[in-house]
């Protein structure tokens, strides 16, 4: 029986506490793949930045190596190096056919940078550039879940709302084929009122079926945005309600598009001087010490040497100045890019602040379209119960009035949706702004 009732239990619907859209903006971010990989990313930028100031360390090695055999000029100097030449040695027939002769090698080595002539500087620009284009990504991956959860949370109170103005219009609905009923008992109305109102009762509850499909369809598109269970019953507790009517202030554009447009900019710039970088020479210094045996241990000697290096590719078949070339292509095709990405942004921020002002436009519209399908629904059946007015009359103002409610509420929809896209559009929108309050 147990068992039972936890498997009846796992299929039953799974309630969640009261839902924000602030909150569900919150929830969506959190652990998000995209998010989450976008964050990797970054932190991969920065390590890439790390690995650029390395360049300003010294390098350490350390090499072991063994080597034998009798060739007269490595012998001769590694008895040298081992510290174990001596005046035998000069003679004519040591010199010209010496024994084969093993030397271990211990070699440390440490070498460092001194001057590049702006090399390093132009990586390490890239690679802030490039940390900098990592977090611009990631700002526009969570612009794009931000909006798209407020898009499906104000599709579920829009669906959910749609319903329970179809379920209001069948009891209205209701209520006149009771009074049709009565009309036809006191011979007042016909059977054909009542068959009317029937049919039209028969539409009311097939738009409520309608309405509840999409509803449930809304429900699970938004536990999919939230990365819930798709059958998580969420109580939403932001209204869909017309936002005070308080005049919008200007927006600073800070669209992650934008940025990464100029950013590429900069990136082709960096490129470009790395480019000259490398066509001008670099200082380092080098100091090795270095140990020779012929055993692994003993009949050996140390020595040292110190010196100071300049670098410099003379001649690179023009490598270097087509990469600058190159570079400085992409930076002019990149400001071109950022300036169409600019204006292109603000258009959408125009086109957003059209989008606000036409739907509470609408929103006013029908509050007033409602007001007289009320009035007009009152004197209709006042005049249908006095045998003025017939049925059909009555019919039609009702579902004038469905339909002007529905309208209404697709309004309130697309004002707040048009808000938060006006806010998406200029890059400000996150989940801490007061557009999803």
């Amino acid at each position: 029986m147990q068992k039972y009732l936890i498997a009846v239990l796992s299929t039953l619907p799974i309630p969640a506490a009261g839902l924000s859209l602030a909150d569900a903006a919150r929830m969506a971010l959190n652990d998000n793949p995209a998010i989450t990989a976008a964050r990797q990313m970054e932190s991969a930028a920065a390590t890439r930045l790390r690995q650029v100031d390395t360049a300003k360390l010294p390098r350490v090695q350390f090499q072991e190596s063994i080597q034998g055999g009798n060739n007269p000029v490595y012998v001769f100097s590694s008895l040298l190096t081992q510290r174990q030449f001596s005046q035998a040695n000069f003679a004519v027939n040591a010199l010209v056919r010496p024994d084969p002769l093993q030397n271990f090698q211990s070699q440390l080595g440490v070498e460092q940078s001194v001057y590049d002539f702006g090399r390093t500087d132009a990586r390490r620009r890239e690679a802030e550039t490039g940390r900098s284009l990592a977090a611009e990504e990631r700002r526009r991956r969570e612009l794009e879940i931000v909006t798209h959860t407020a898009r499906a949370y104000y599709g579920a109170l829009l669906a959910e709302a749609a319903k329970t103005a179809a379920e209001q219009a069948l009891k209205s609905v209701e209520a006149t084929r009771d009074r049709a009923m009565a009309l036809r008992s006191a011979q007042m109305a016909t059977d054909a009122d009542v068959l009317a109102v029937e049919v039209h009762l028969a539409t009311a509850r097939e738009e409520i079926i309608r309405r509840d499909q999409q509803a449930e369809v809304a429900r699970a598109a938004l536990n999919h945005a939230l990365g819930q269970p798709l059958d998580t019953v969420q109580t939403l507790t932001t209204p869909l309600s017309a936002p005070l009517p308080a005049e919008s202030p200007a927006l600073a554009i800070q669209r992650p598009e934008v940025k990464m447009a100029g950013l590429q900019e900069e990136l082709a710039k960096a490129r470009a001087a790395q480019a000259s970088a490398m066509m001008r020479p670099e200082l380092g210094i080098r100091f090795q010490l270095e140990a020779d045996r012929q055993n692994f241990v003993t009949k050996g000697g140390a020595n040292w040497i110190a010196m100071g290096t300049l670098r410099w590719n003379l001649f690179d078949g023009g490598m270097a100045r087509q990469m600058r070339a190159e570079a400085g292509h992409a930076a002019t095709a990149a400001a071109s890019e950022t300036r169409a990405a600019a204006s292109a942004v603000t258009l959408q921020v125009r086109q957003a602040e059209s989008a606000i002002r036409a739907a509470a436009a609408r929103e006013s519209v029908t509050q007033a379209a409602i007001a007289q399908a009320k009035e007009t629904i009152r004197i209709l059946r006042n005049r249908y119960g006095a045998g003025l007015a017939n049925v059909t009359e009555v019919l039609r103002a009702e579902a004038a009035m469905l339909e002007a409610e529905t309208r209404r509420l697709a309004a309130l929809h697309d004002q707040r949706i048009a808000r938060i896209e006006r806010e998406a559009a200029a890059g400000t929108l996150n989940g801490d702004s007061n557009v999803l309050r």
